[in-house]
């Protein structure tokens, strides 16, 4: 059987990259051949450009401030075309709605995800084609740990009929899972992202010949804009003094000043300064689930609205609600404890089981 897979495997996004790589390596293993459908929009173009022209005024602001780190952000962006070279299995490239629909006479099954594909508020990143509105009838759709995001019943309406196409559909976030399941009327599973379906072994093998340039830091990884790029700042400042290490920040957005910053880490640089940190601090998804699954103390560095379950999700359903730290948190007097990975992991080992047994399902 040949299985497409349809995610979003072009971002200059760390996690995007690497959860694309992570499924499509479980498929293999199952003795599956498939590849990741070489698929990416317009829009998304502009946005992972290196200056992009999305947000009008705010985006020439930007793009100034950044000249200053052109030659290294170049060097980023080639580390991410490498892997995406070597590492990941793709189809050929697909311009459009044409392209795509050739895709039926290649695979016998497609799947959606993971990650944010099905979060329509992302306006750069919605695309019918997601939702596989290009498949044919008689194929088999299937979706895997898709998330929404923010997105609510309101705006996945409009999707509706797509989604009712899919054989089987599984989200990322129980929230997730029930807003889907409010609007087909079905059982909808929650499952793994693929960054921790998979085992650690997976990084290991990727980093083993990469060499950190730091020891005794905490790396700090966030994709804030410039609004909310102090907000974690003072946490960090305070964090640093008392465990004496140095701050690493990757930050792509907005690098920043007051710390280390890495800004020319392609994906697998990004793995290793995970791999050989004594302390990740992260408001990411897949900074938080490959610090997991890289077995990594860590804290995740932002309050829970109630509305975003993406980080608060994981953490909940493996006994870490503690390690995530919001504003009003006294860090000099908190205590900073290791994370107590057998515990965590016996946990993890069960998600895993449900997971794959889901996708054992789908796949036939």
């Amino acid at each position: 059987m040949r299985i497409g897979i349809i995610t979003f495997h072009a971002a200059n996004n760390y996690g995007a990259v690497i959860q694309s790589y992570a499924l499509q390596e479980y498929i293999r293993t199952v003795e599956q051949e498939c590849e990741i459908i070489d698929f990416n929009s317009k829009s998304q173009q502009d946005f992972n450009s290196l200056y992009p022209k999305r947000n009008g005024f705010k985006s020439i602001v930007k793009n100034i401030f950044m000249v200053q780190y052109d030659s290294k952000r170049r060097l980023r962006i080639k580390r991410f075309d490498e892997f995406r070279k070597n590492c990941l299995i793709l189809s050929d490239t697909c311009y459009g709605k044409k392209e795509l629909k050739e895709l039926n006479k290649r695979f016998d099954l497609f799947i959606a995800g993971s990650d944010q594909i099905w979060n329509t508020t992302k306006k750069a990143d919605v695309n019918n084609a997601y939702f596989l509105s290009f498949v044919d009838d008689k194929k088999i759709k299937v979706a895997y740990a898709v998330s929404l995001g923010n997105a609510t019943v309101e705006d996945l309406l409009p999707y509706k009929k797509y989604i009712m196409s899919f054989s089987n559909i599984s989200c990322r976030e129980k929230s997730a899972s029930d807003i889907i399941e409010s609007i087909i009327d079905k059982k909808v599973a929650t499952t793994l992202d693929p960054t921790l379906l998979v085992k650690n072994d997976i990084w290991n093998n990727l980093v083993k010949n990469i060499k950190v340039p730091y020891s005794d830091y905490i790396l700090y990884y966030s994709l804030d804009g410039f609004d909310m790029r102090k907000r974690n700042i003072d946490i960090l400042k305070v964090l640093s003094k008392r465990l004496n290490k140095k701050v690493i920040a990757l930050t792509p957005e907005w690098p920043k000043k007051d710390f280390v910053n890495v800004i020319d880490a392609g994906p697998i640089e990004f793995l290793a300064l995970i791999k050989n940190a004594d302390l990740i601090c992260t408001n990411s998804f897949h900074g938080t689930a490959l610090s997991i699954s890289m077995e990594k103390d860590f804290y995740v560095l932002e309050k829970y609205d109630g509305i975003d379950d993406r980080k608060h999700g994981i953490l909940e359903q493996l006994g870490l609600l503690d390690r995530m730290i919001s504003e009003d948190v006294a860090i000099n007097k908190m205590e900073i404890n290791s994370i107590d990975y057998k515990k965590v992991n016996g946990l993890l080992d069960k998600k895993r089981k449900d997971s794959t047994k889901y996708l054992s399902l789908a796949l036939g």
